[in-house]
């Protein structure tokens, strides 16, 4: 006799789409009343208590009978099960594919999976004679496989994998085999293990011809469609994660010249699929010399289009695809540029636009670019191409305006002056560009747009800030943004050590008082997280040139104190504030603590430039902080590019959470329940 558990009880409100990677659940379900909530639970309790266990499955069966099917009629669905009775295991099918179908799908997944029939299913699958029964199967399949991955998993280690891909290579039922590629897109989107198992079957070959099957003209429109928003969807989850790894990423660039095809569709869904796809398929490209994966103008103009599309599910594949093109080599950030990425990207709809993340992705395309060559930098600086620059370093003047339409709820990174990370990106563009150590370029930035003064009031963490400040010292709460302020402020200077004629160094340290700023941050740098009112250092704590540096004592009066950070500035910081110090002041006595200096004898350390790998590896590094090391600031080399080097803190992943629409859940669409 088949014993079961009792059924557990059902969470509220469980998502029929979920994120697999985290196993997240999303309430889209029942949002009922306390009162309704009790009633909903004392039905369910009594709904499962039964003193005679039932022998057979009533002929007709309505939602209340099937929402309760499991584990009240187990023992008599299961005989259908193993009856070898054509009629009745279709009619056992057809009731599993209801009971899932419902919601709360979880609890009921773990009710199906308790009655030990997964190789009831392997065996309909195999029935090539009977496509009723194997749809129904595969329909199965596909809604288990849409539940957590430990429920997944059991499918899998049964050996379901194996029927699923023979009926999609020699199935004659269109029917059976788009249901069974919904089934694999499910369990593709567990992860990369059963990605590769189902890429290196060859399943993305079939599929790929399915696809082109559409484009008979003499295929209906509603097949069509159908097929086409199921198979592209299972492509974009093949290419999830394949970027920056060769064997895995060579496995689905064939589906490159198909999905470049589909950018021209006129249906949202599976537009926005094939962008996703093609994303993920361009991280890295750059790496990769292959003739199936073409970058011209013709594609940087399609997804420049398509970032005036309403929809975020577009908008946001379509950035960050410009964002890997703008990756790679100088050519094809050129590429861009001719295409006229720069005034869109640069526009008050993209760098004010009410979701953060999109507003986060616009600056780091730009400063993707601005990591080319002089003349690329000078597209976004100099040739005020669609006033981009002046918008950036806005940003850095005012703040992140665009977080004042995300409501009133206070998000992650939201502060006065907007989300920082925001800020950081807009630093990221401007470090980039001054890092070309172009006069012209420098020169338009510090004397047209003001560039010194923005940064010095993000960084000033002195009690005795100056009033005209329009934003706190944002820089002081997070490291990241405040390393790469410090860098615009390194390259500055040492422009004007090259071109000492210039006043940049007589702007940052007389109107921006940027002297007393660094020392101060070198202070806070360097004391303990419990030592928040250290008047002076040790001179053994500091190096050699900075021996006889003093410091001033603290303002304790006038002024508006500024909140110190909990914890120290961190090793990244100190290390960029003494480089500073070390080739730029000079210290002593008679200049009570610091002066300007430019010598000879100086080694001057040089910044690399780099531009920031794309999106599509699925590595959520956010959060990372840009750390110091002799790589980025070594002894040797001036002025080098590295194009495509790793910029810290970049390789994000879509999973960015923000207040109009839930960036996580639209990208991964790992999972989809065929409820109909």
């Amino acid at each position: 006799m088949l014993t079961l558990p009792p059924t557990a009880s059902r969470p509220r409100g469980v998502s029929q789409q979920k994120q697999k990677g985290s196993n997240a659940q999303r309430d889209q379900g029942f949002d009922n009343d306390d009162e309704e909530d009790l009633i909903e639970q004392l039905n369910r309790k009594l709904s499962n208590v039964t003193l005679n266990p039932p022998t057979t499955i009533p002929d007709e069966m309505n939602i209340a009978d099937i929402s309760t099917m499991l584990p009240t009629f187990a023992q008599p669905l299961y005989n259908l099960l193993a009856s070898g009775v054509y009629e009745q295991q279709l009619l056992a099918m057809v009731r599993i594919r209801k009971y899932l179908s419902l919601q709360d799908v979880l609890p009921r997944i773990d009710n199906v999976l308790a009655l030990d029939c997964v190789h009831f299913f392997i065996t309909f699958l195999n029935k090539s004679d009977c496509p009723d029964l194997q749809y129904e199967t595969a329909w199965v399949v596909t809604n288990i496989a849409a539940g957590t991955t430990a429920q997944t998993e059991k499918l899998v280690e049964a050996g379901i994998l194996a029927p699923l891909i023979h009926n999609l290579r020699v199935s004659r039922s269109v029917h059976v085999q788009t249901q069974t590629i919904w089934a694999l897109g499910n369990i593709s989107g567990d992860g990369p293990p059963y990605r590769d198992l189902i890429l290196g079957s060859g399943a993305l070959d079939v599929i790929l011809q399915l696809i082109e099957m559409c484009e008979d003209p003499t295929v209906a429109k509603d097949q069509k469609y159908m097929i086409l928003r199921i198979a592209v969807w299972c492509v974009s989850n093949l290419c999830r994660g394949s970027g920056r790894c060769a064997p895995e990423w060579l496995q689905v660039t064939p589906a490159f010249p198909m999905l470049r095809r589909l950018m021209y569709i006129d249906d949202t869904e599976i537009l926005a699929d094939t962008c996703w796809a093609m994303c993920r398929i361009l991280n890295g490209t750059h790496k990769m010399n292959l003739d199936t994966v073409v970058i011209d103008r013709e594609l940087c103009a399609r997804f420049v289009a398509l970032l005036s599309e309403p929809h975020p599910t577009i908008q946001v594949p379509s950035l960050r695809s410009l964002i890997n093109i703008a990756s790679g080599p100088e050519h094809h950030t050129q590429l861009l540029i001719d295409a006229m990425a720069i005034p869109v990207l640069g526009s008050q709809e993209m760098l004010a636009h009410r979701n953060s993340t999109i507003r986060r992705d616009a600056l780091l395309g730009i400063s993707n670019i601005t990591a080319g060559t002089a003349d690329q930098v000078r597209e976004v600086t100099v040739q005020d191409n669609g006033g981009v620059m002046r918008r950036v370093l806005d940003i850095l003047k005012r703040g992140d305006v665009g977080s004042e339409d995300v409501g009133e709820d206070v998000l992650e990174g939201q502060e006065e002056g907007g989300d920082w990370r925001v800020l950081r990106e807009a630093a990221w563009v401007v470090s980039n560009a001054t890092s070309v150590l172009d006069l012209e370029i420098t020169g338009h930035l510090v004397y047209h747009l003001d560039l010194l003064p923005s940064i010095a009031q993000l960084i000033d963490p002195r009690r005795s800030r100056k009033a005209h400040y329009m934003l706190p010292a944002i820089g002081l709460k997070h490291p990241a943004l405040l390393t790469k302020l410090l860098d615009i402020v390194f390259n500055v200077l040492r422009c004007n050590e090259h071109h000492p004629k210039e006043q940049f160094m007589k702007i940052w340290v007389n109107d921006c008082e940027g002297g007393p700023i660094l020392l101060e941050l070198l202070k806070l740098s360097t004391q303990g997280s419990n030592d928040t009112q250290l008047r002076h250092l040790d001179s053994k704590m500091l190096p050699r040139p900075l021996q006889h540096l003093r410091f001033a004592q603290n303002d304790n009066g006038g002024g508006k104190a500024v909140a110190q950070t909990a914890t120290p500035l961190g090793a990244s910081v100190k290390k960029r504030v003494e480089t500073i110090l070390e080739n730029f002041f000079e210290f002593g006595p008679e200049n009570e603590g610091f002066g300007p200096f430019f010598s000879e004898r100086q080694q001057v350390r040089s910044g690399r430039r780099s531009s920031r790998d794309g999106y599509g590896s699925d590595a959520n590094e956010d959060d990372l902080d840009d750390d110091f090391d002799e790589d980025e600031y070594g002894e040797a080399g001036h002025g080098e590019t590295y194009k495509n080097g790793y910029r810290g803190g970049s390789g994000r992943s879509a999973g960015l959470h923000d207040a109009d629409f839930d960036i996580d859940d639209m990208e991964e669409r790992v999972s989809r329940m065929n409820l109909a």
